[in-house]
């Protein structure tokens, strides 16, 4: 079978699909605590409704890890707000900076 010439990222978009998929199944999705998050001690920066920022992450279901595309929605100097979708249900979570590396577009991780 040949390659999508039109849309080459679909199967990279489909793989990591099913992966989240398999990984929920793990576990509910793990997210930093207020004692890491410090955000009373610190200042949150949120990104505008009208704005779009996207991430490649690690994020944790349980005892799986997996990189995906995720939709920044917030951060502070230690940590990310981000969401992902995942069969029409919306899960945020906060994770470690490191855990984030920021993408022009989706289709730059697929």
């Amino acid at each position: 079978m040949g390659t999508n010439k039109r849309y080459p990222h679909v199967a990279g978009q489909r793989g990591e699909e099913r992966a989240l998929r398999e990984a929920r199944k793990r576990g509910p999705l793990r997210t930093l605590d207020a004692t890491q998050l410090r955000l009373h001690a610190q200042p949150v920066t949120i990104v505008p409704d009208q704005m779009t920022v996207w991430g490649y992450a690690w994020l944790q279901f349980g005892d799986a890890n997996v990189r995906c595309v995720v939709q920044v929605k917030r951060w502070t100097a230690d940590a990310v707000g981000v969401q992902v979708t995942i069969d029409d249900e919306t899960m945020r979570c906060w994770i470690w900076q490191g855990a984030c590396q920021r993408i022009n577009s989706p289709t730059d991780a697929w």
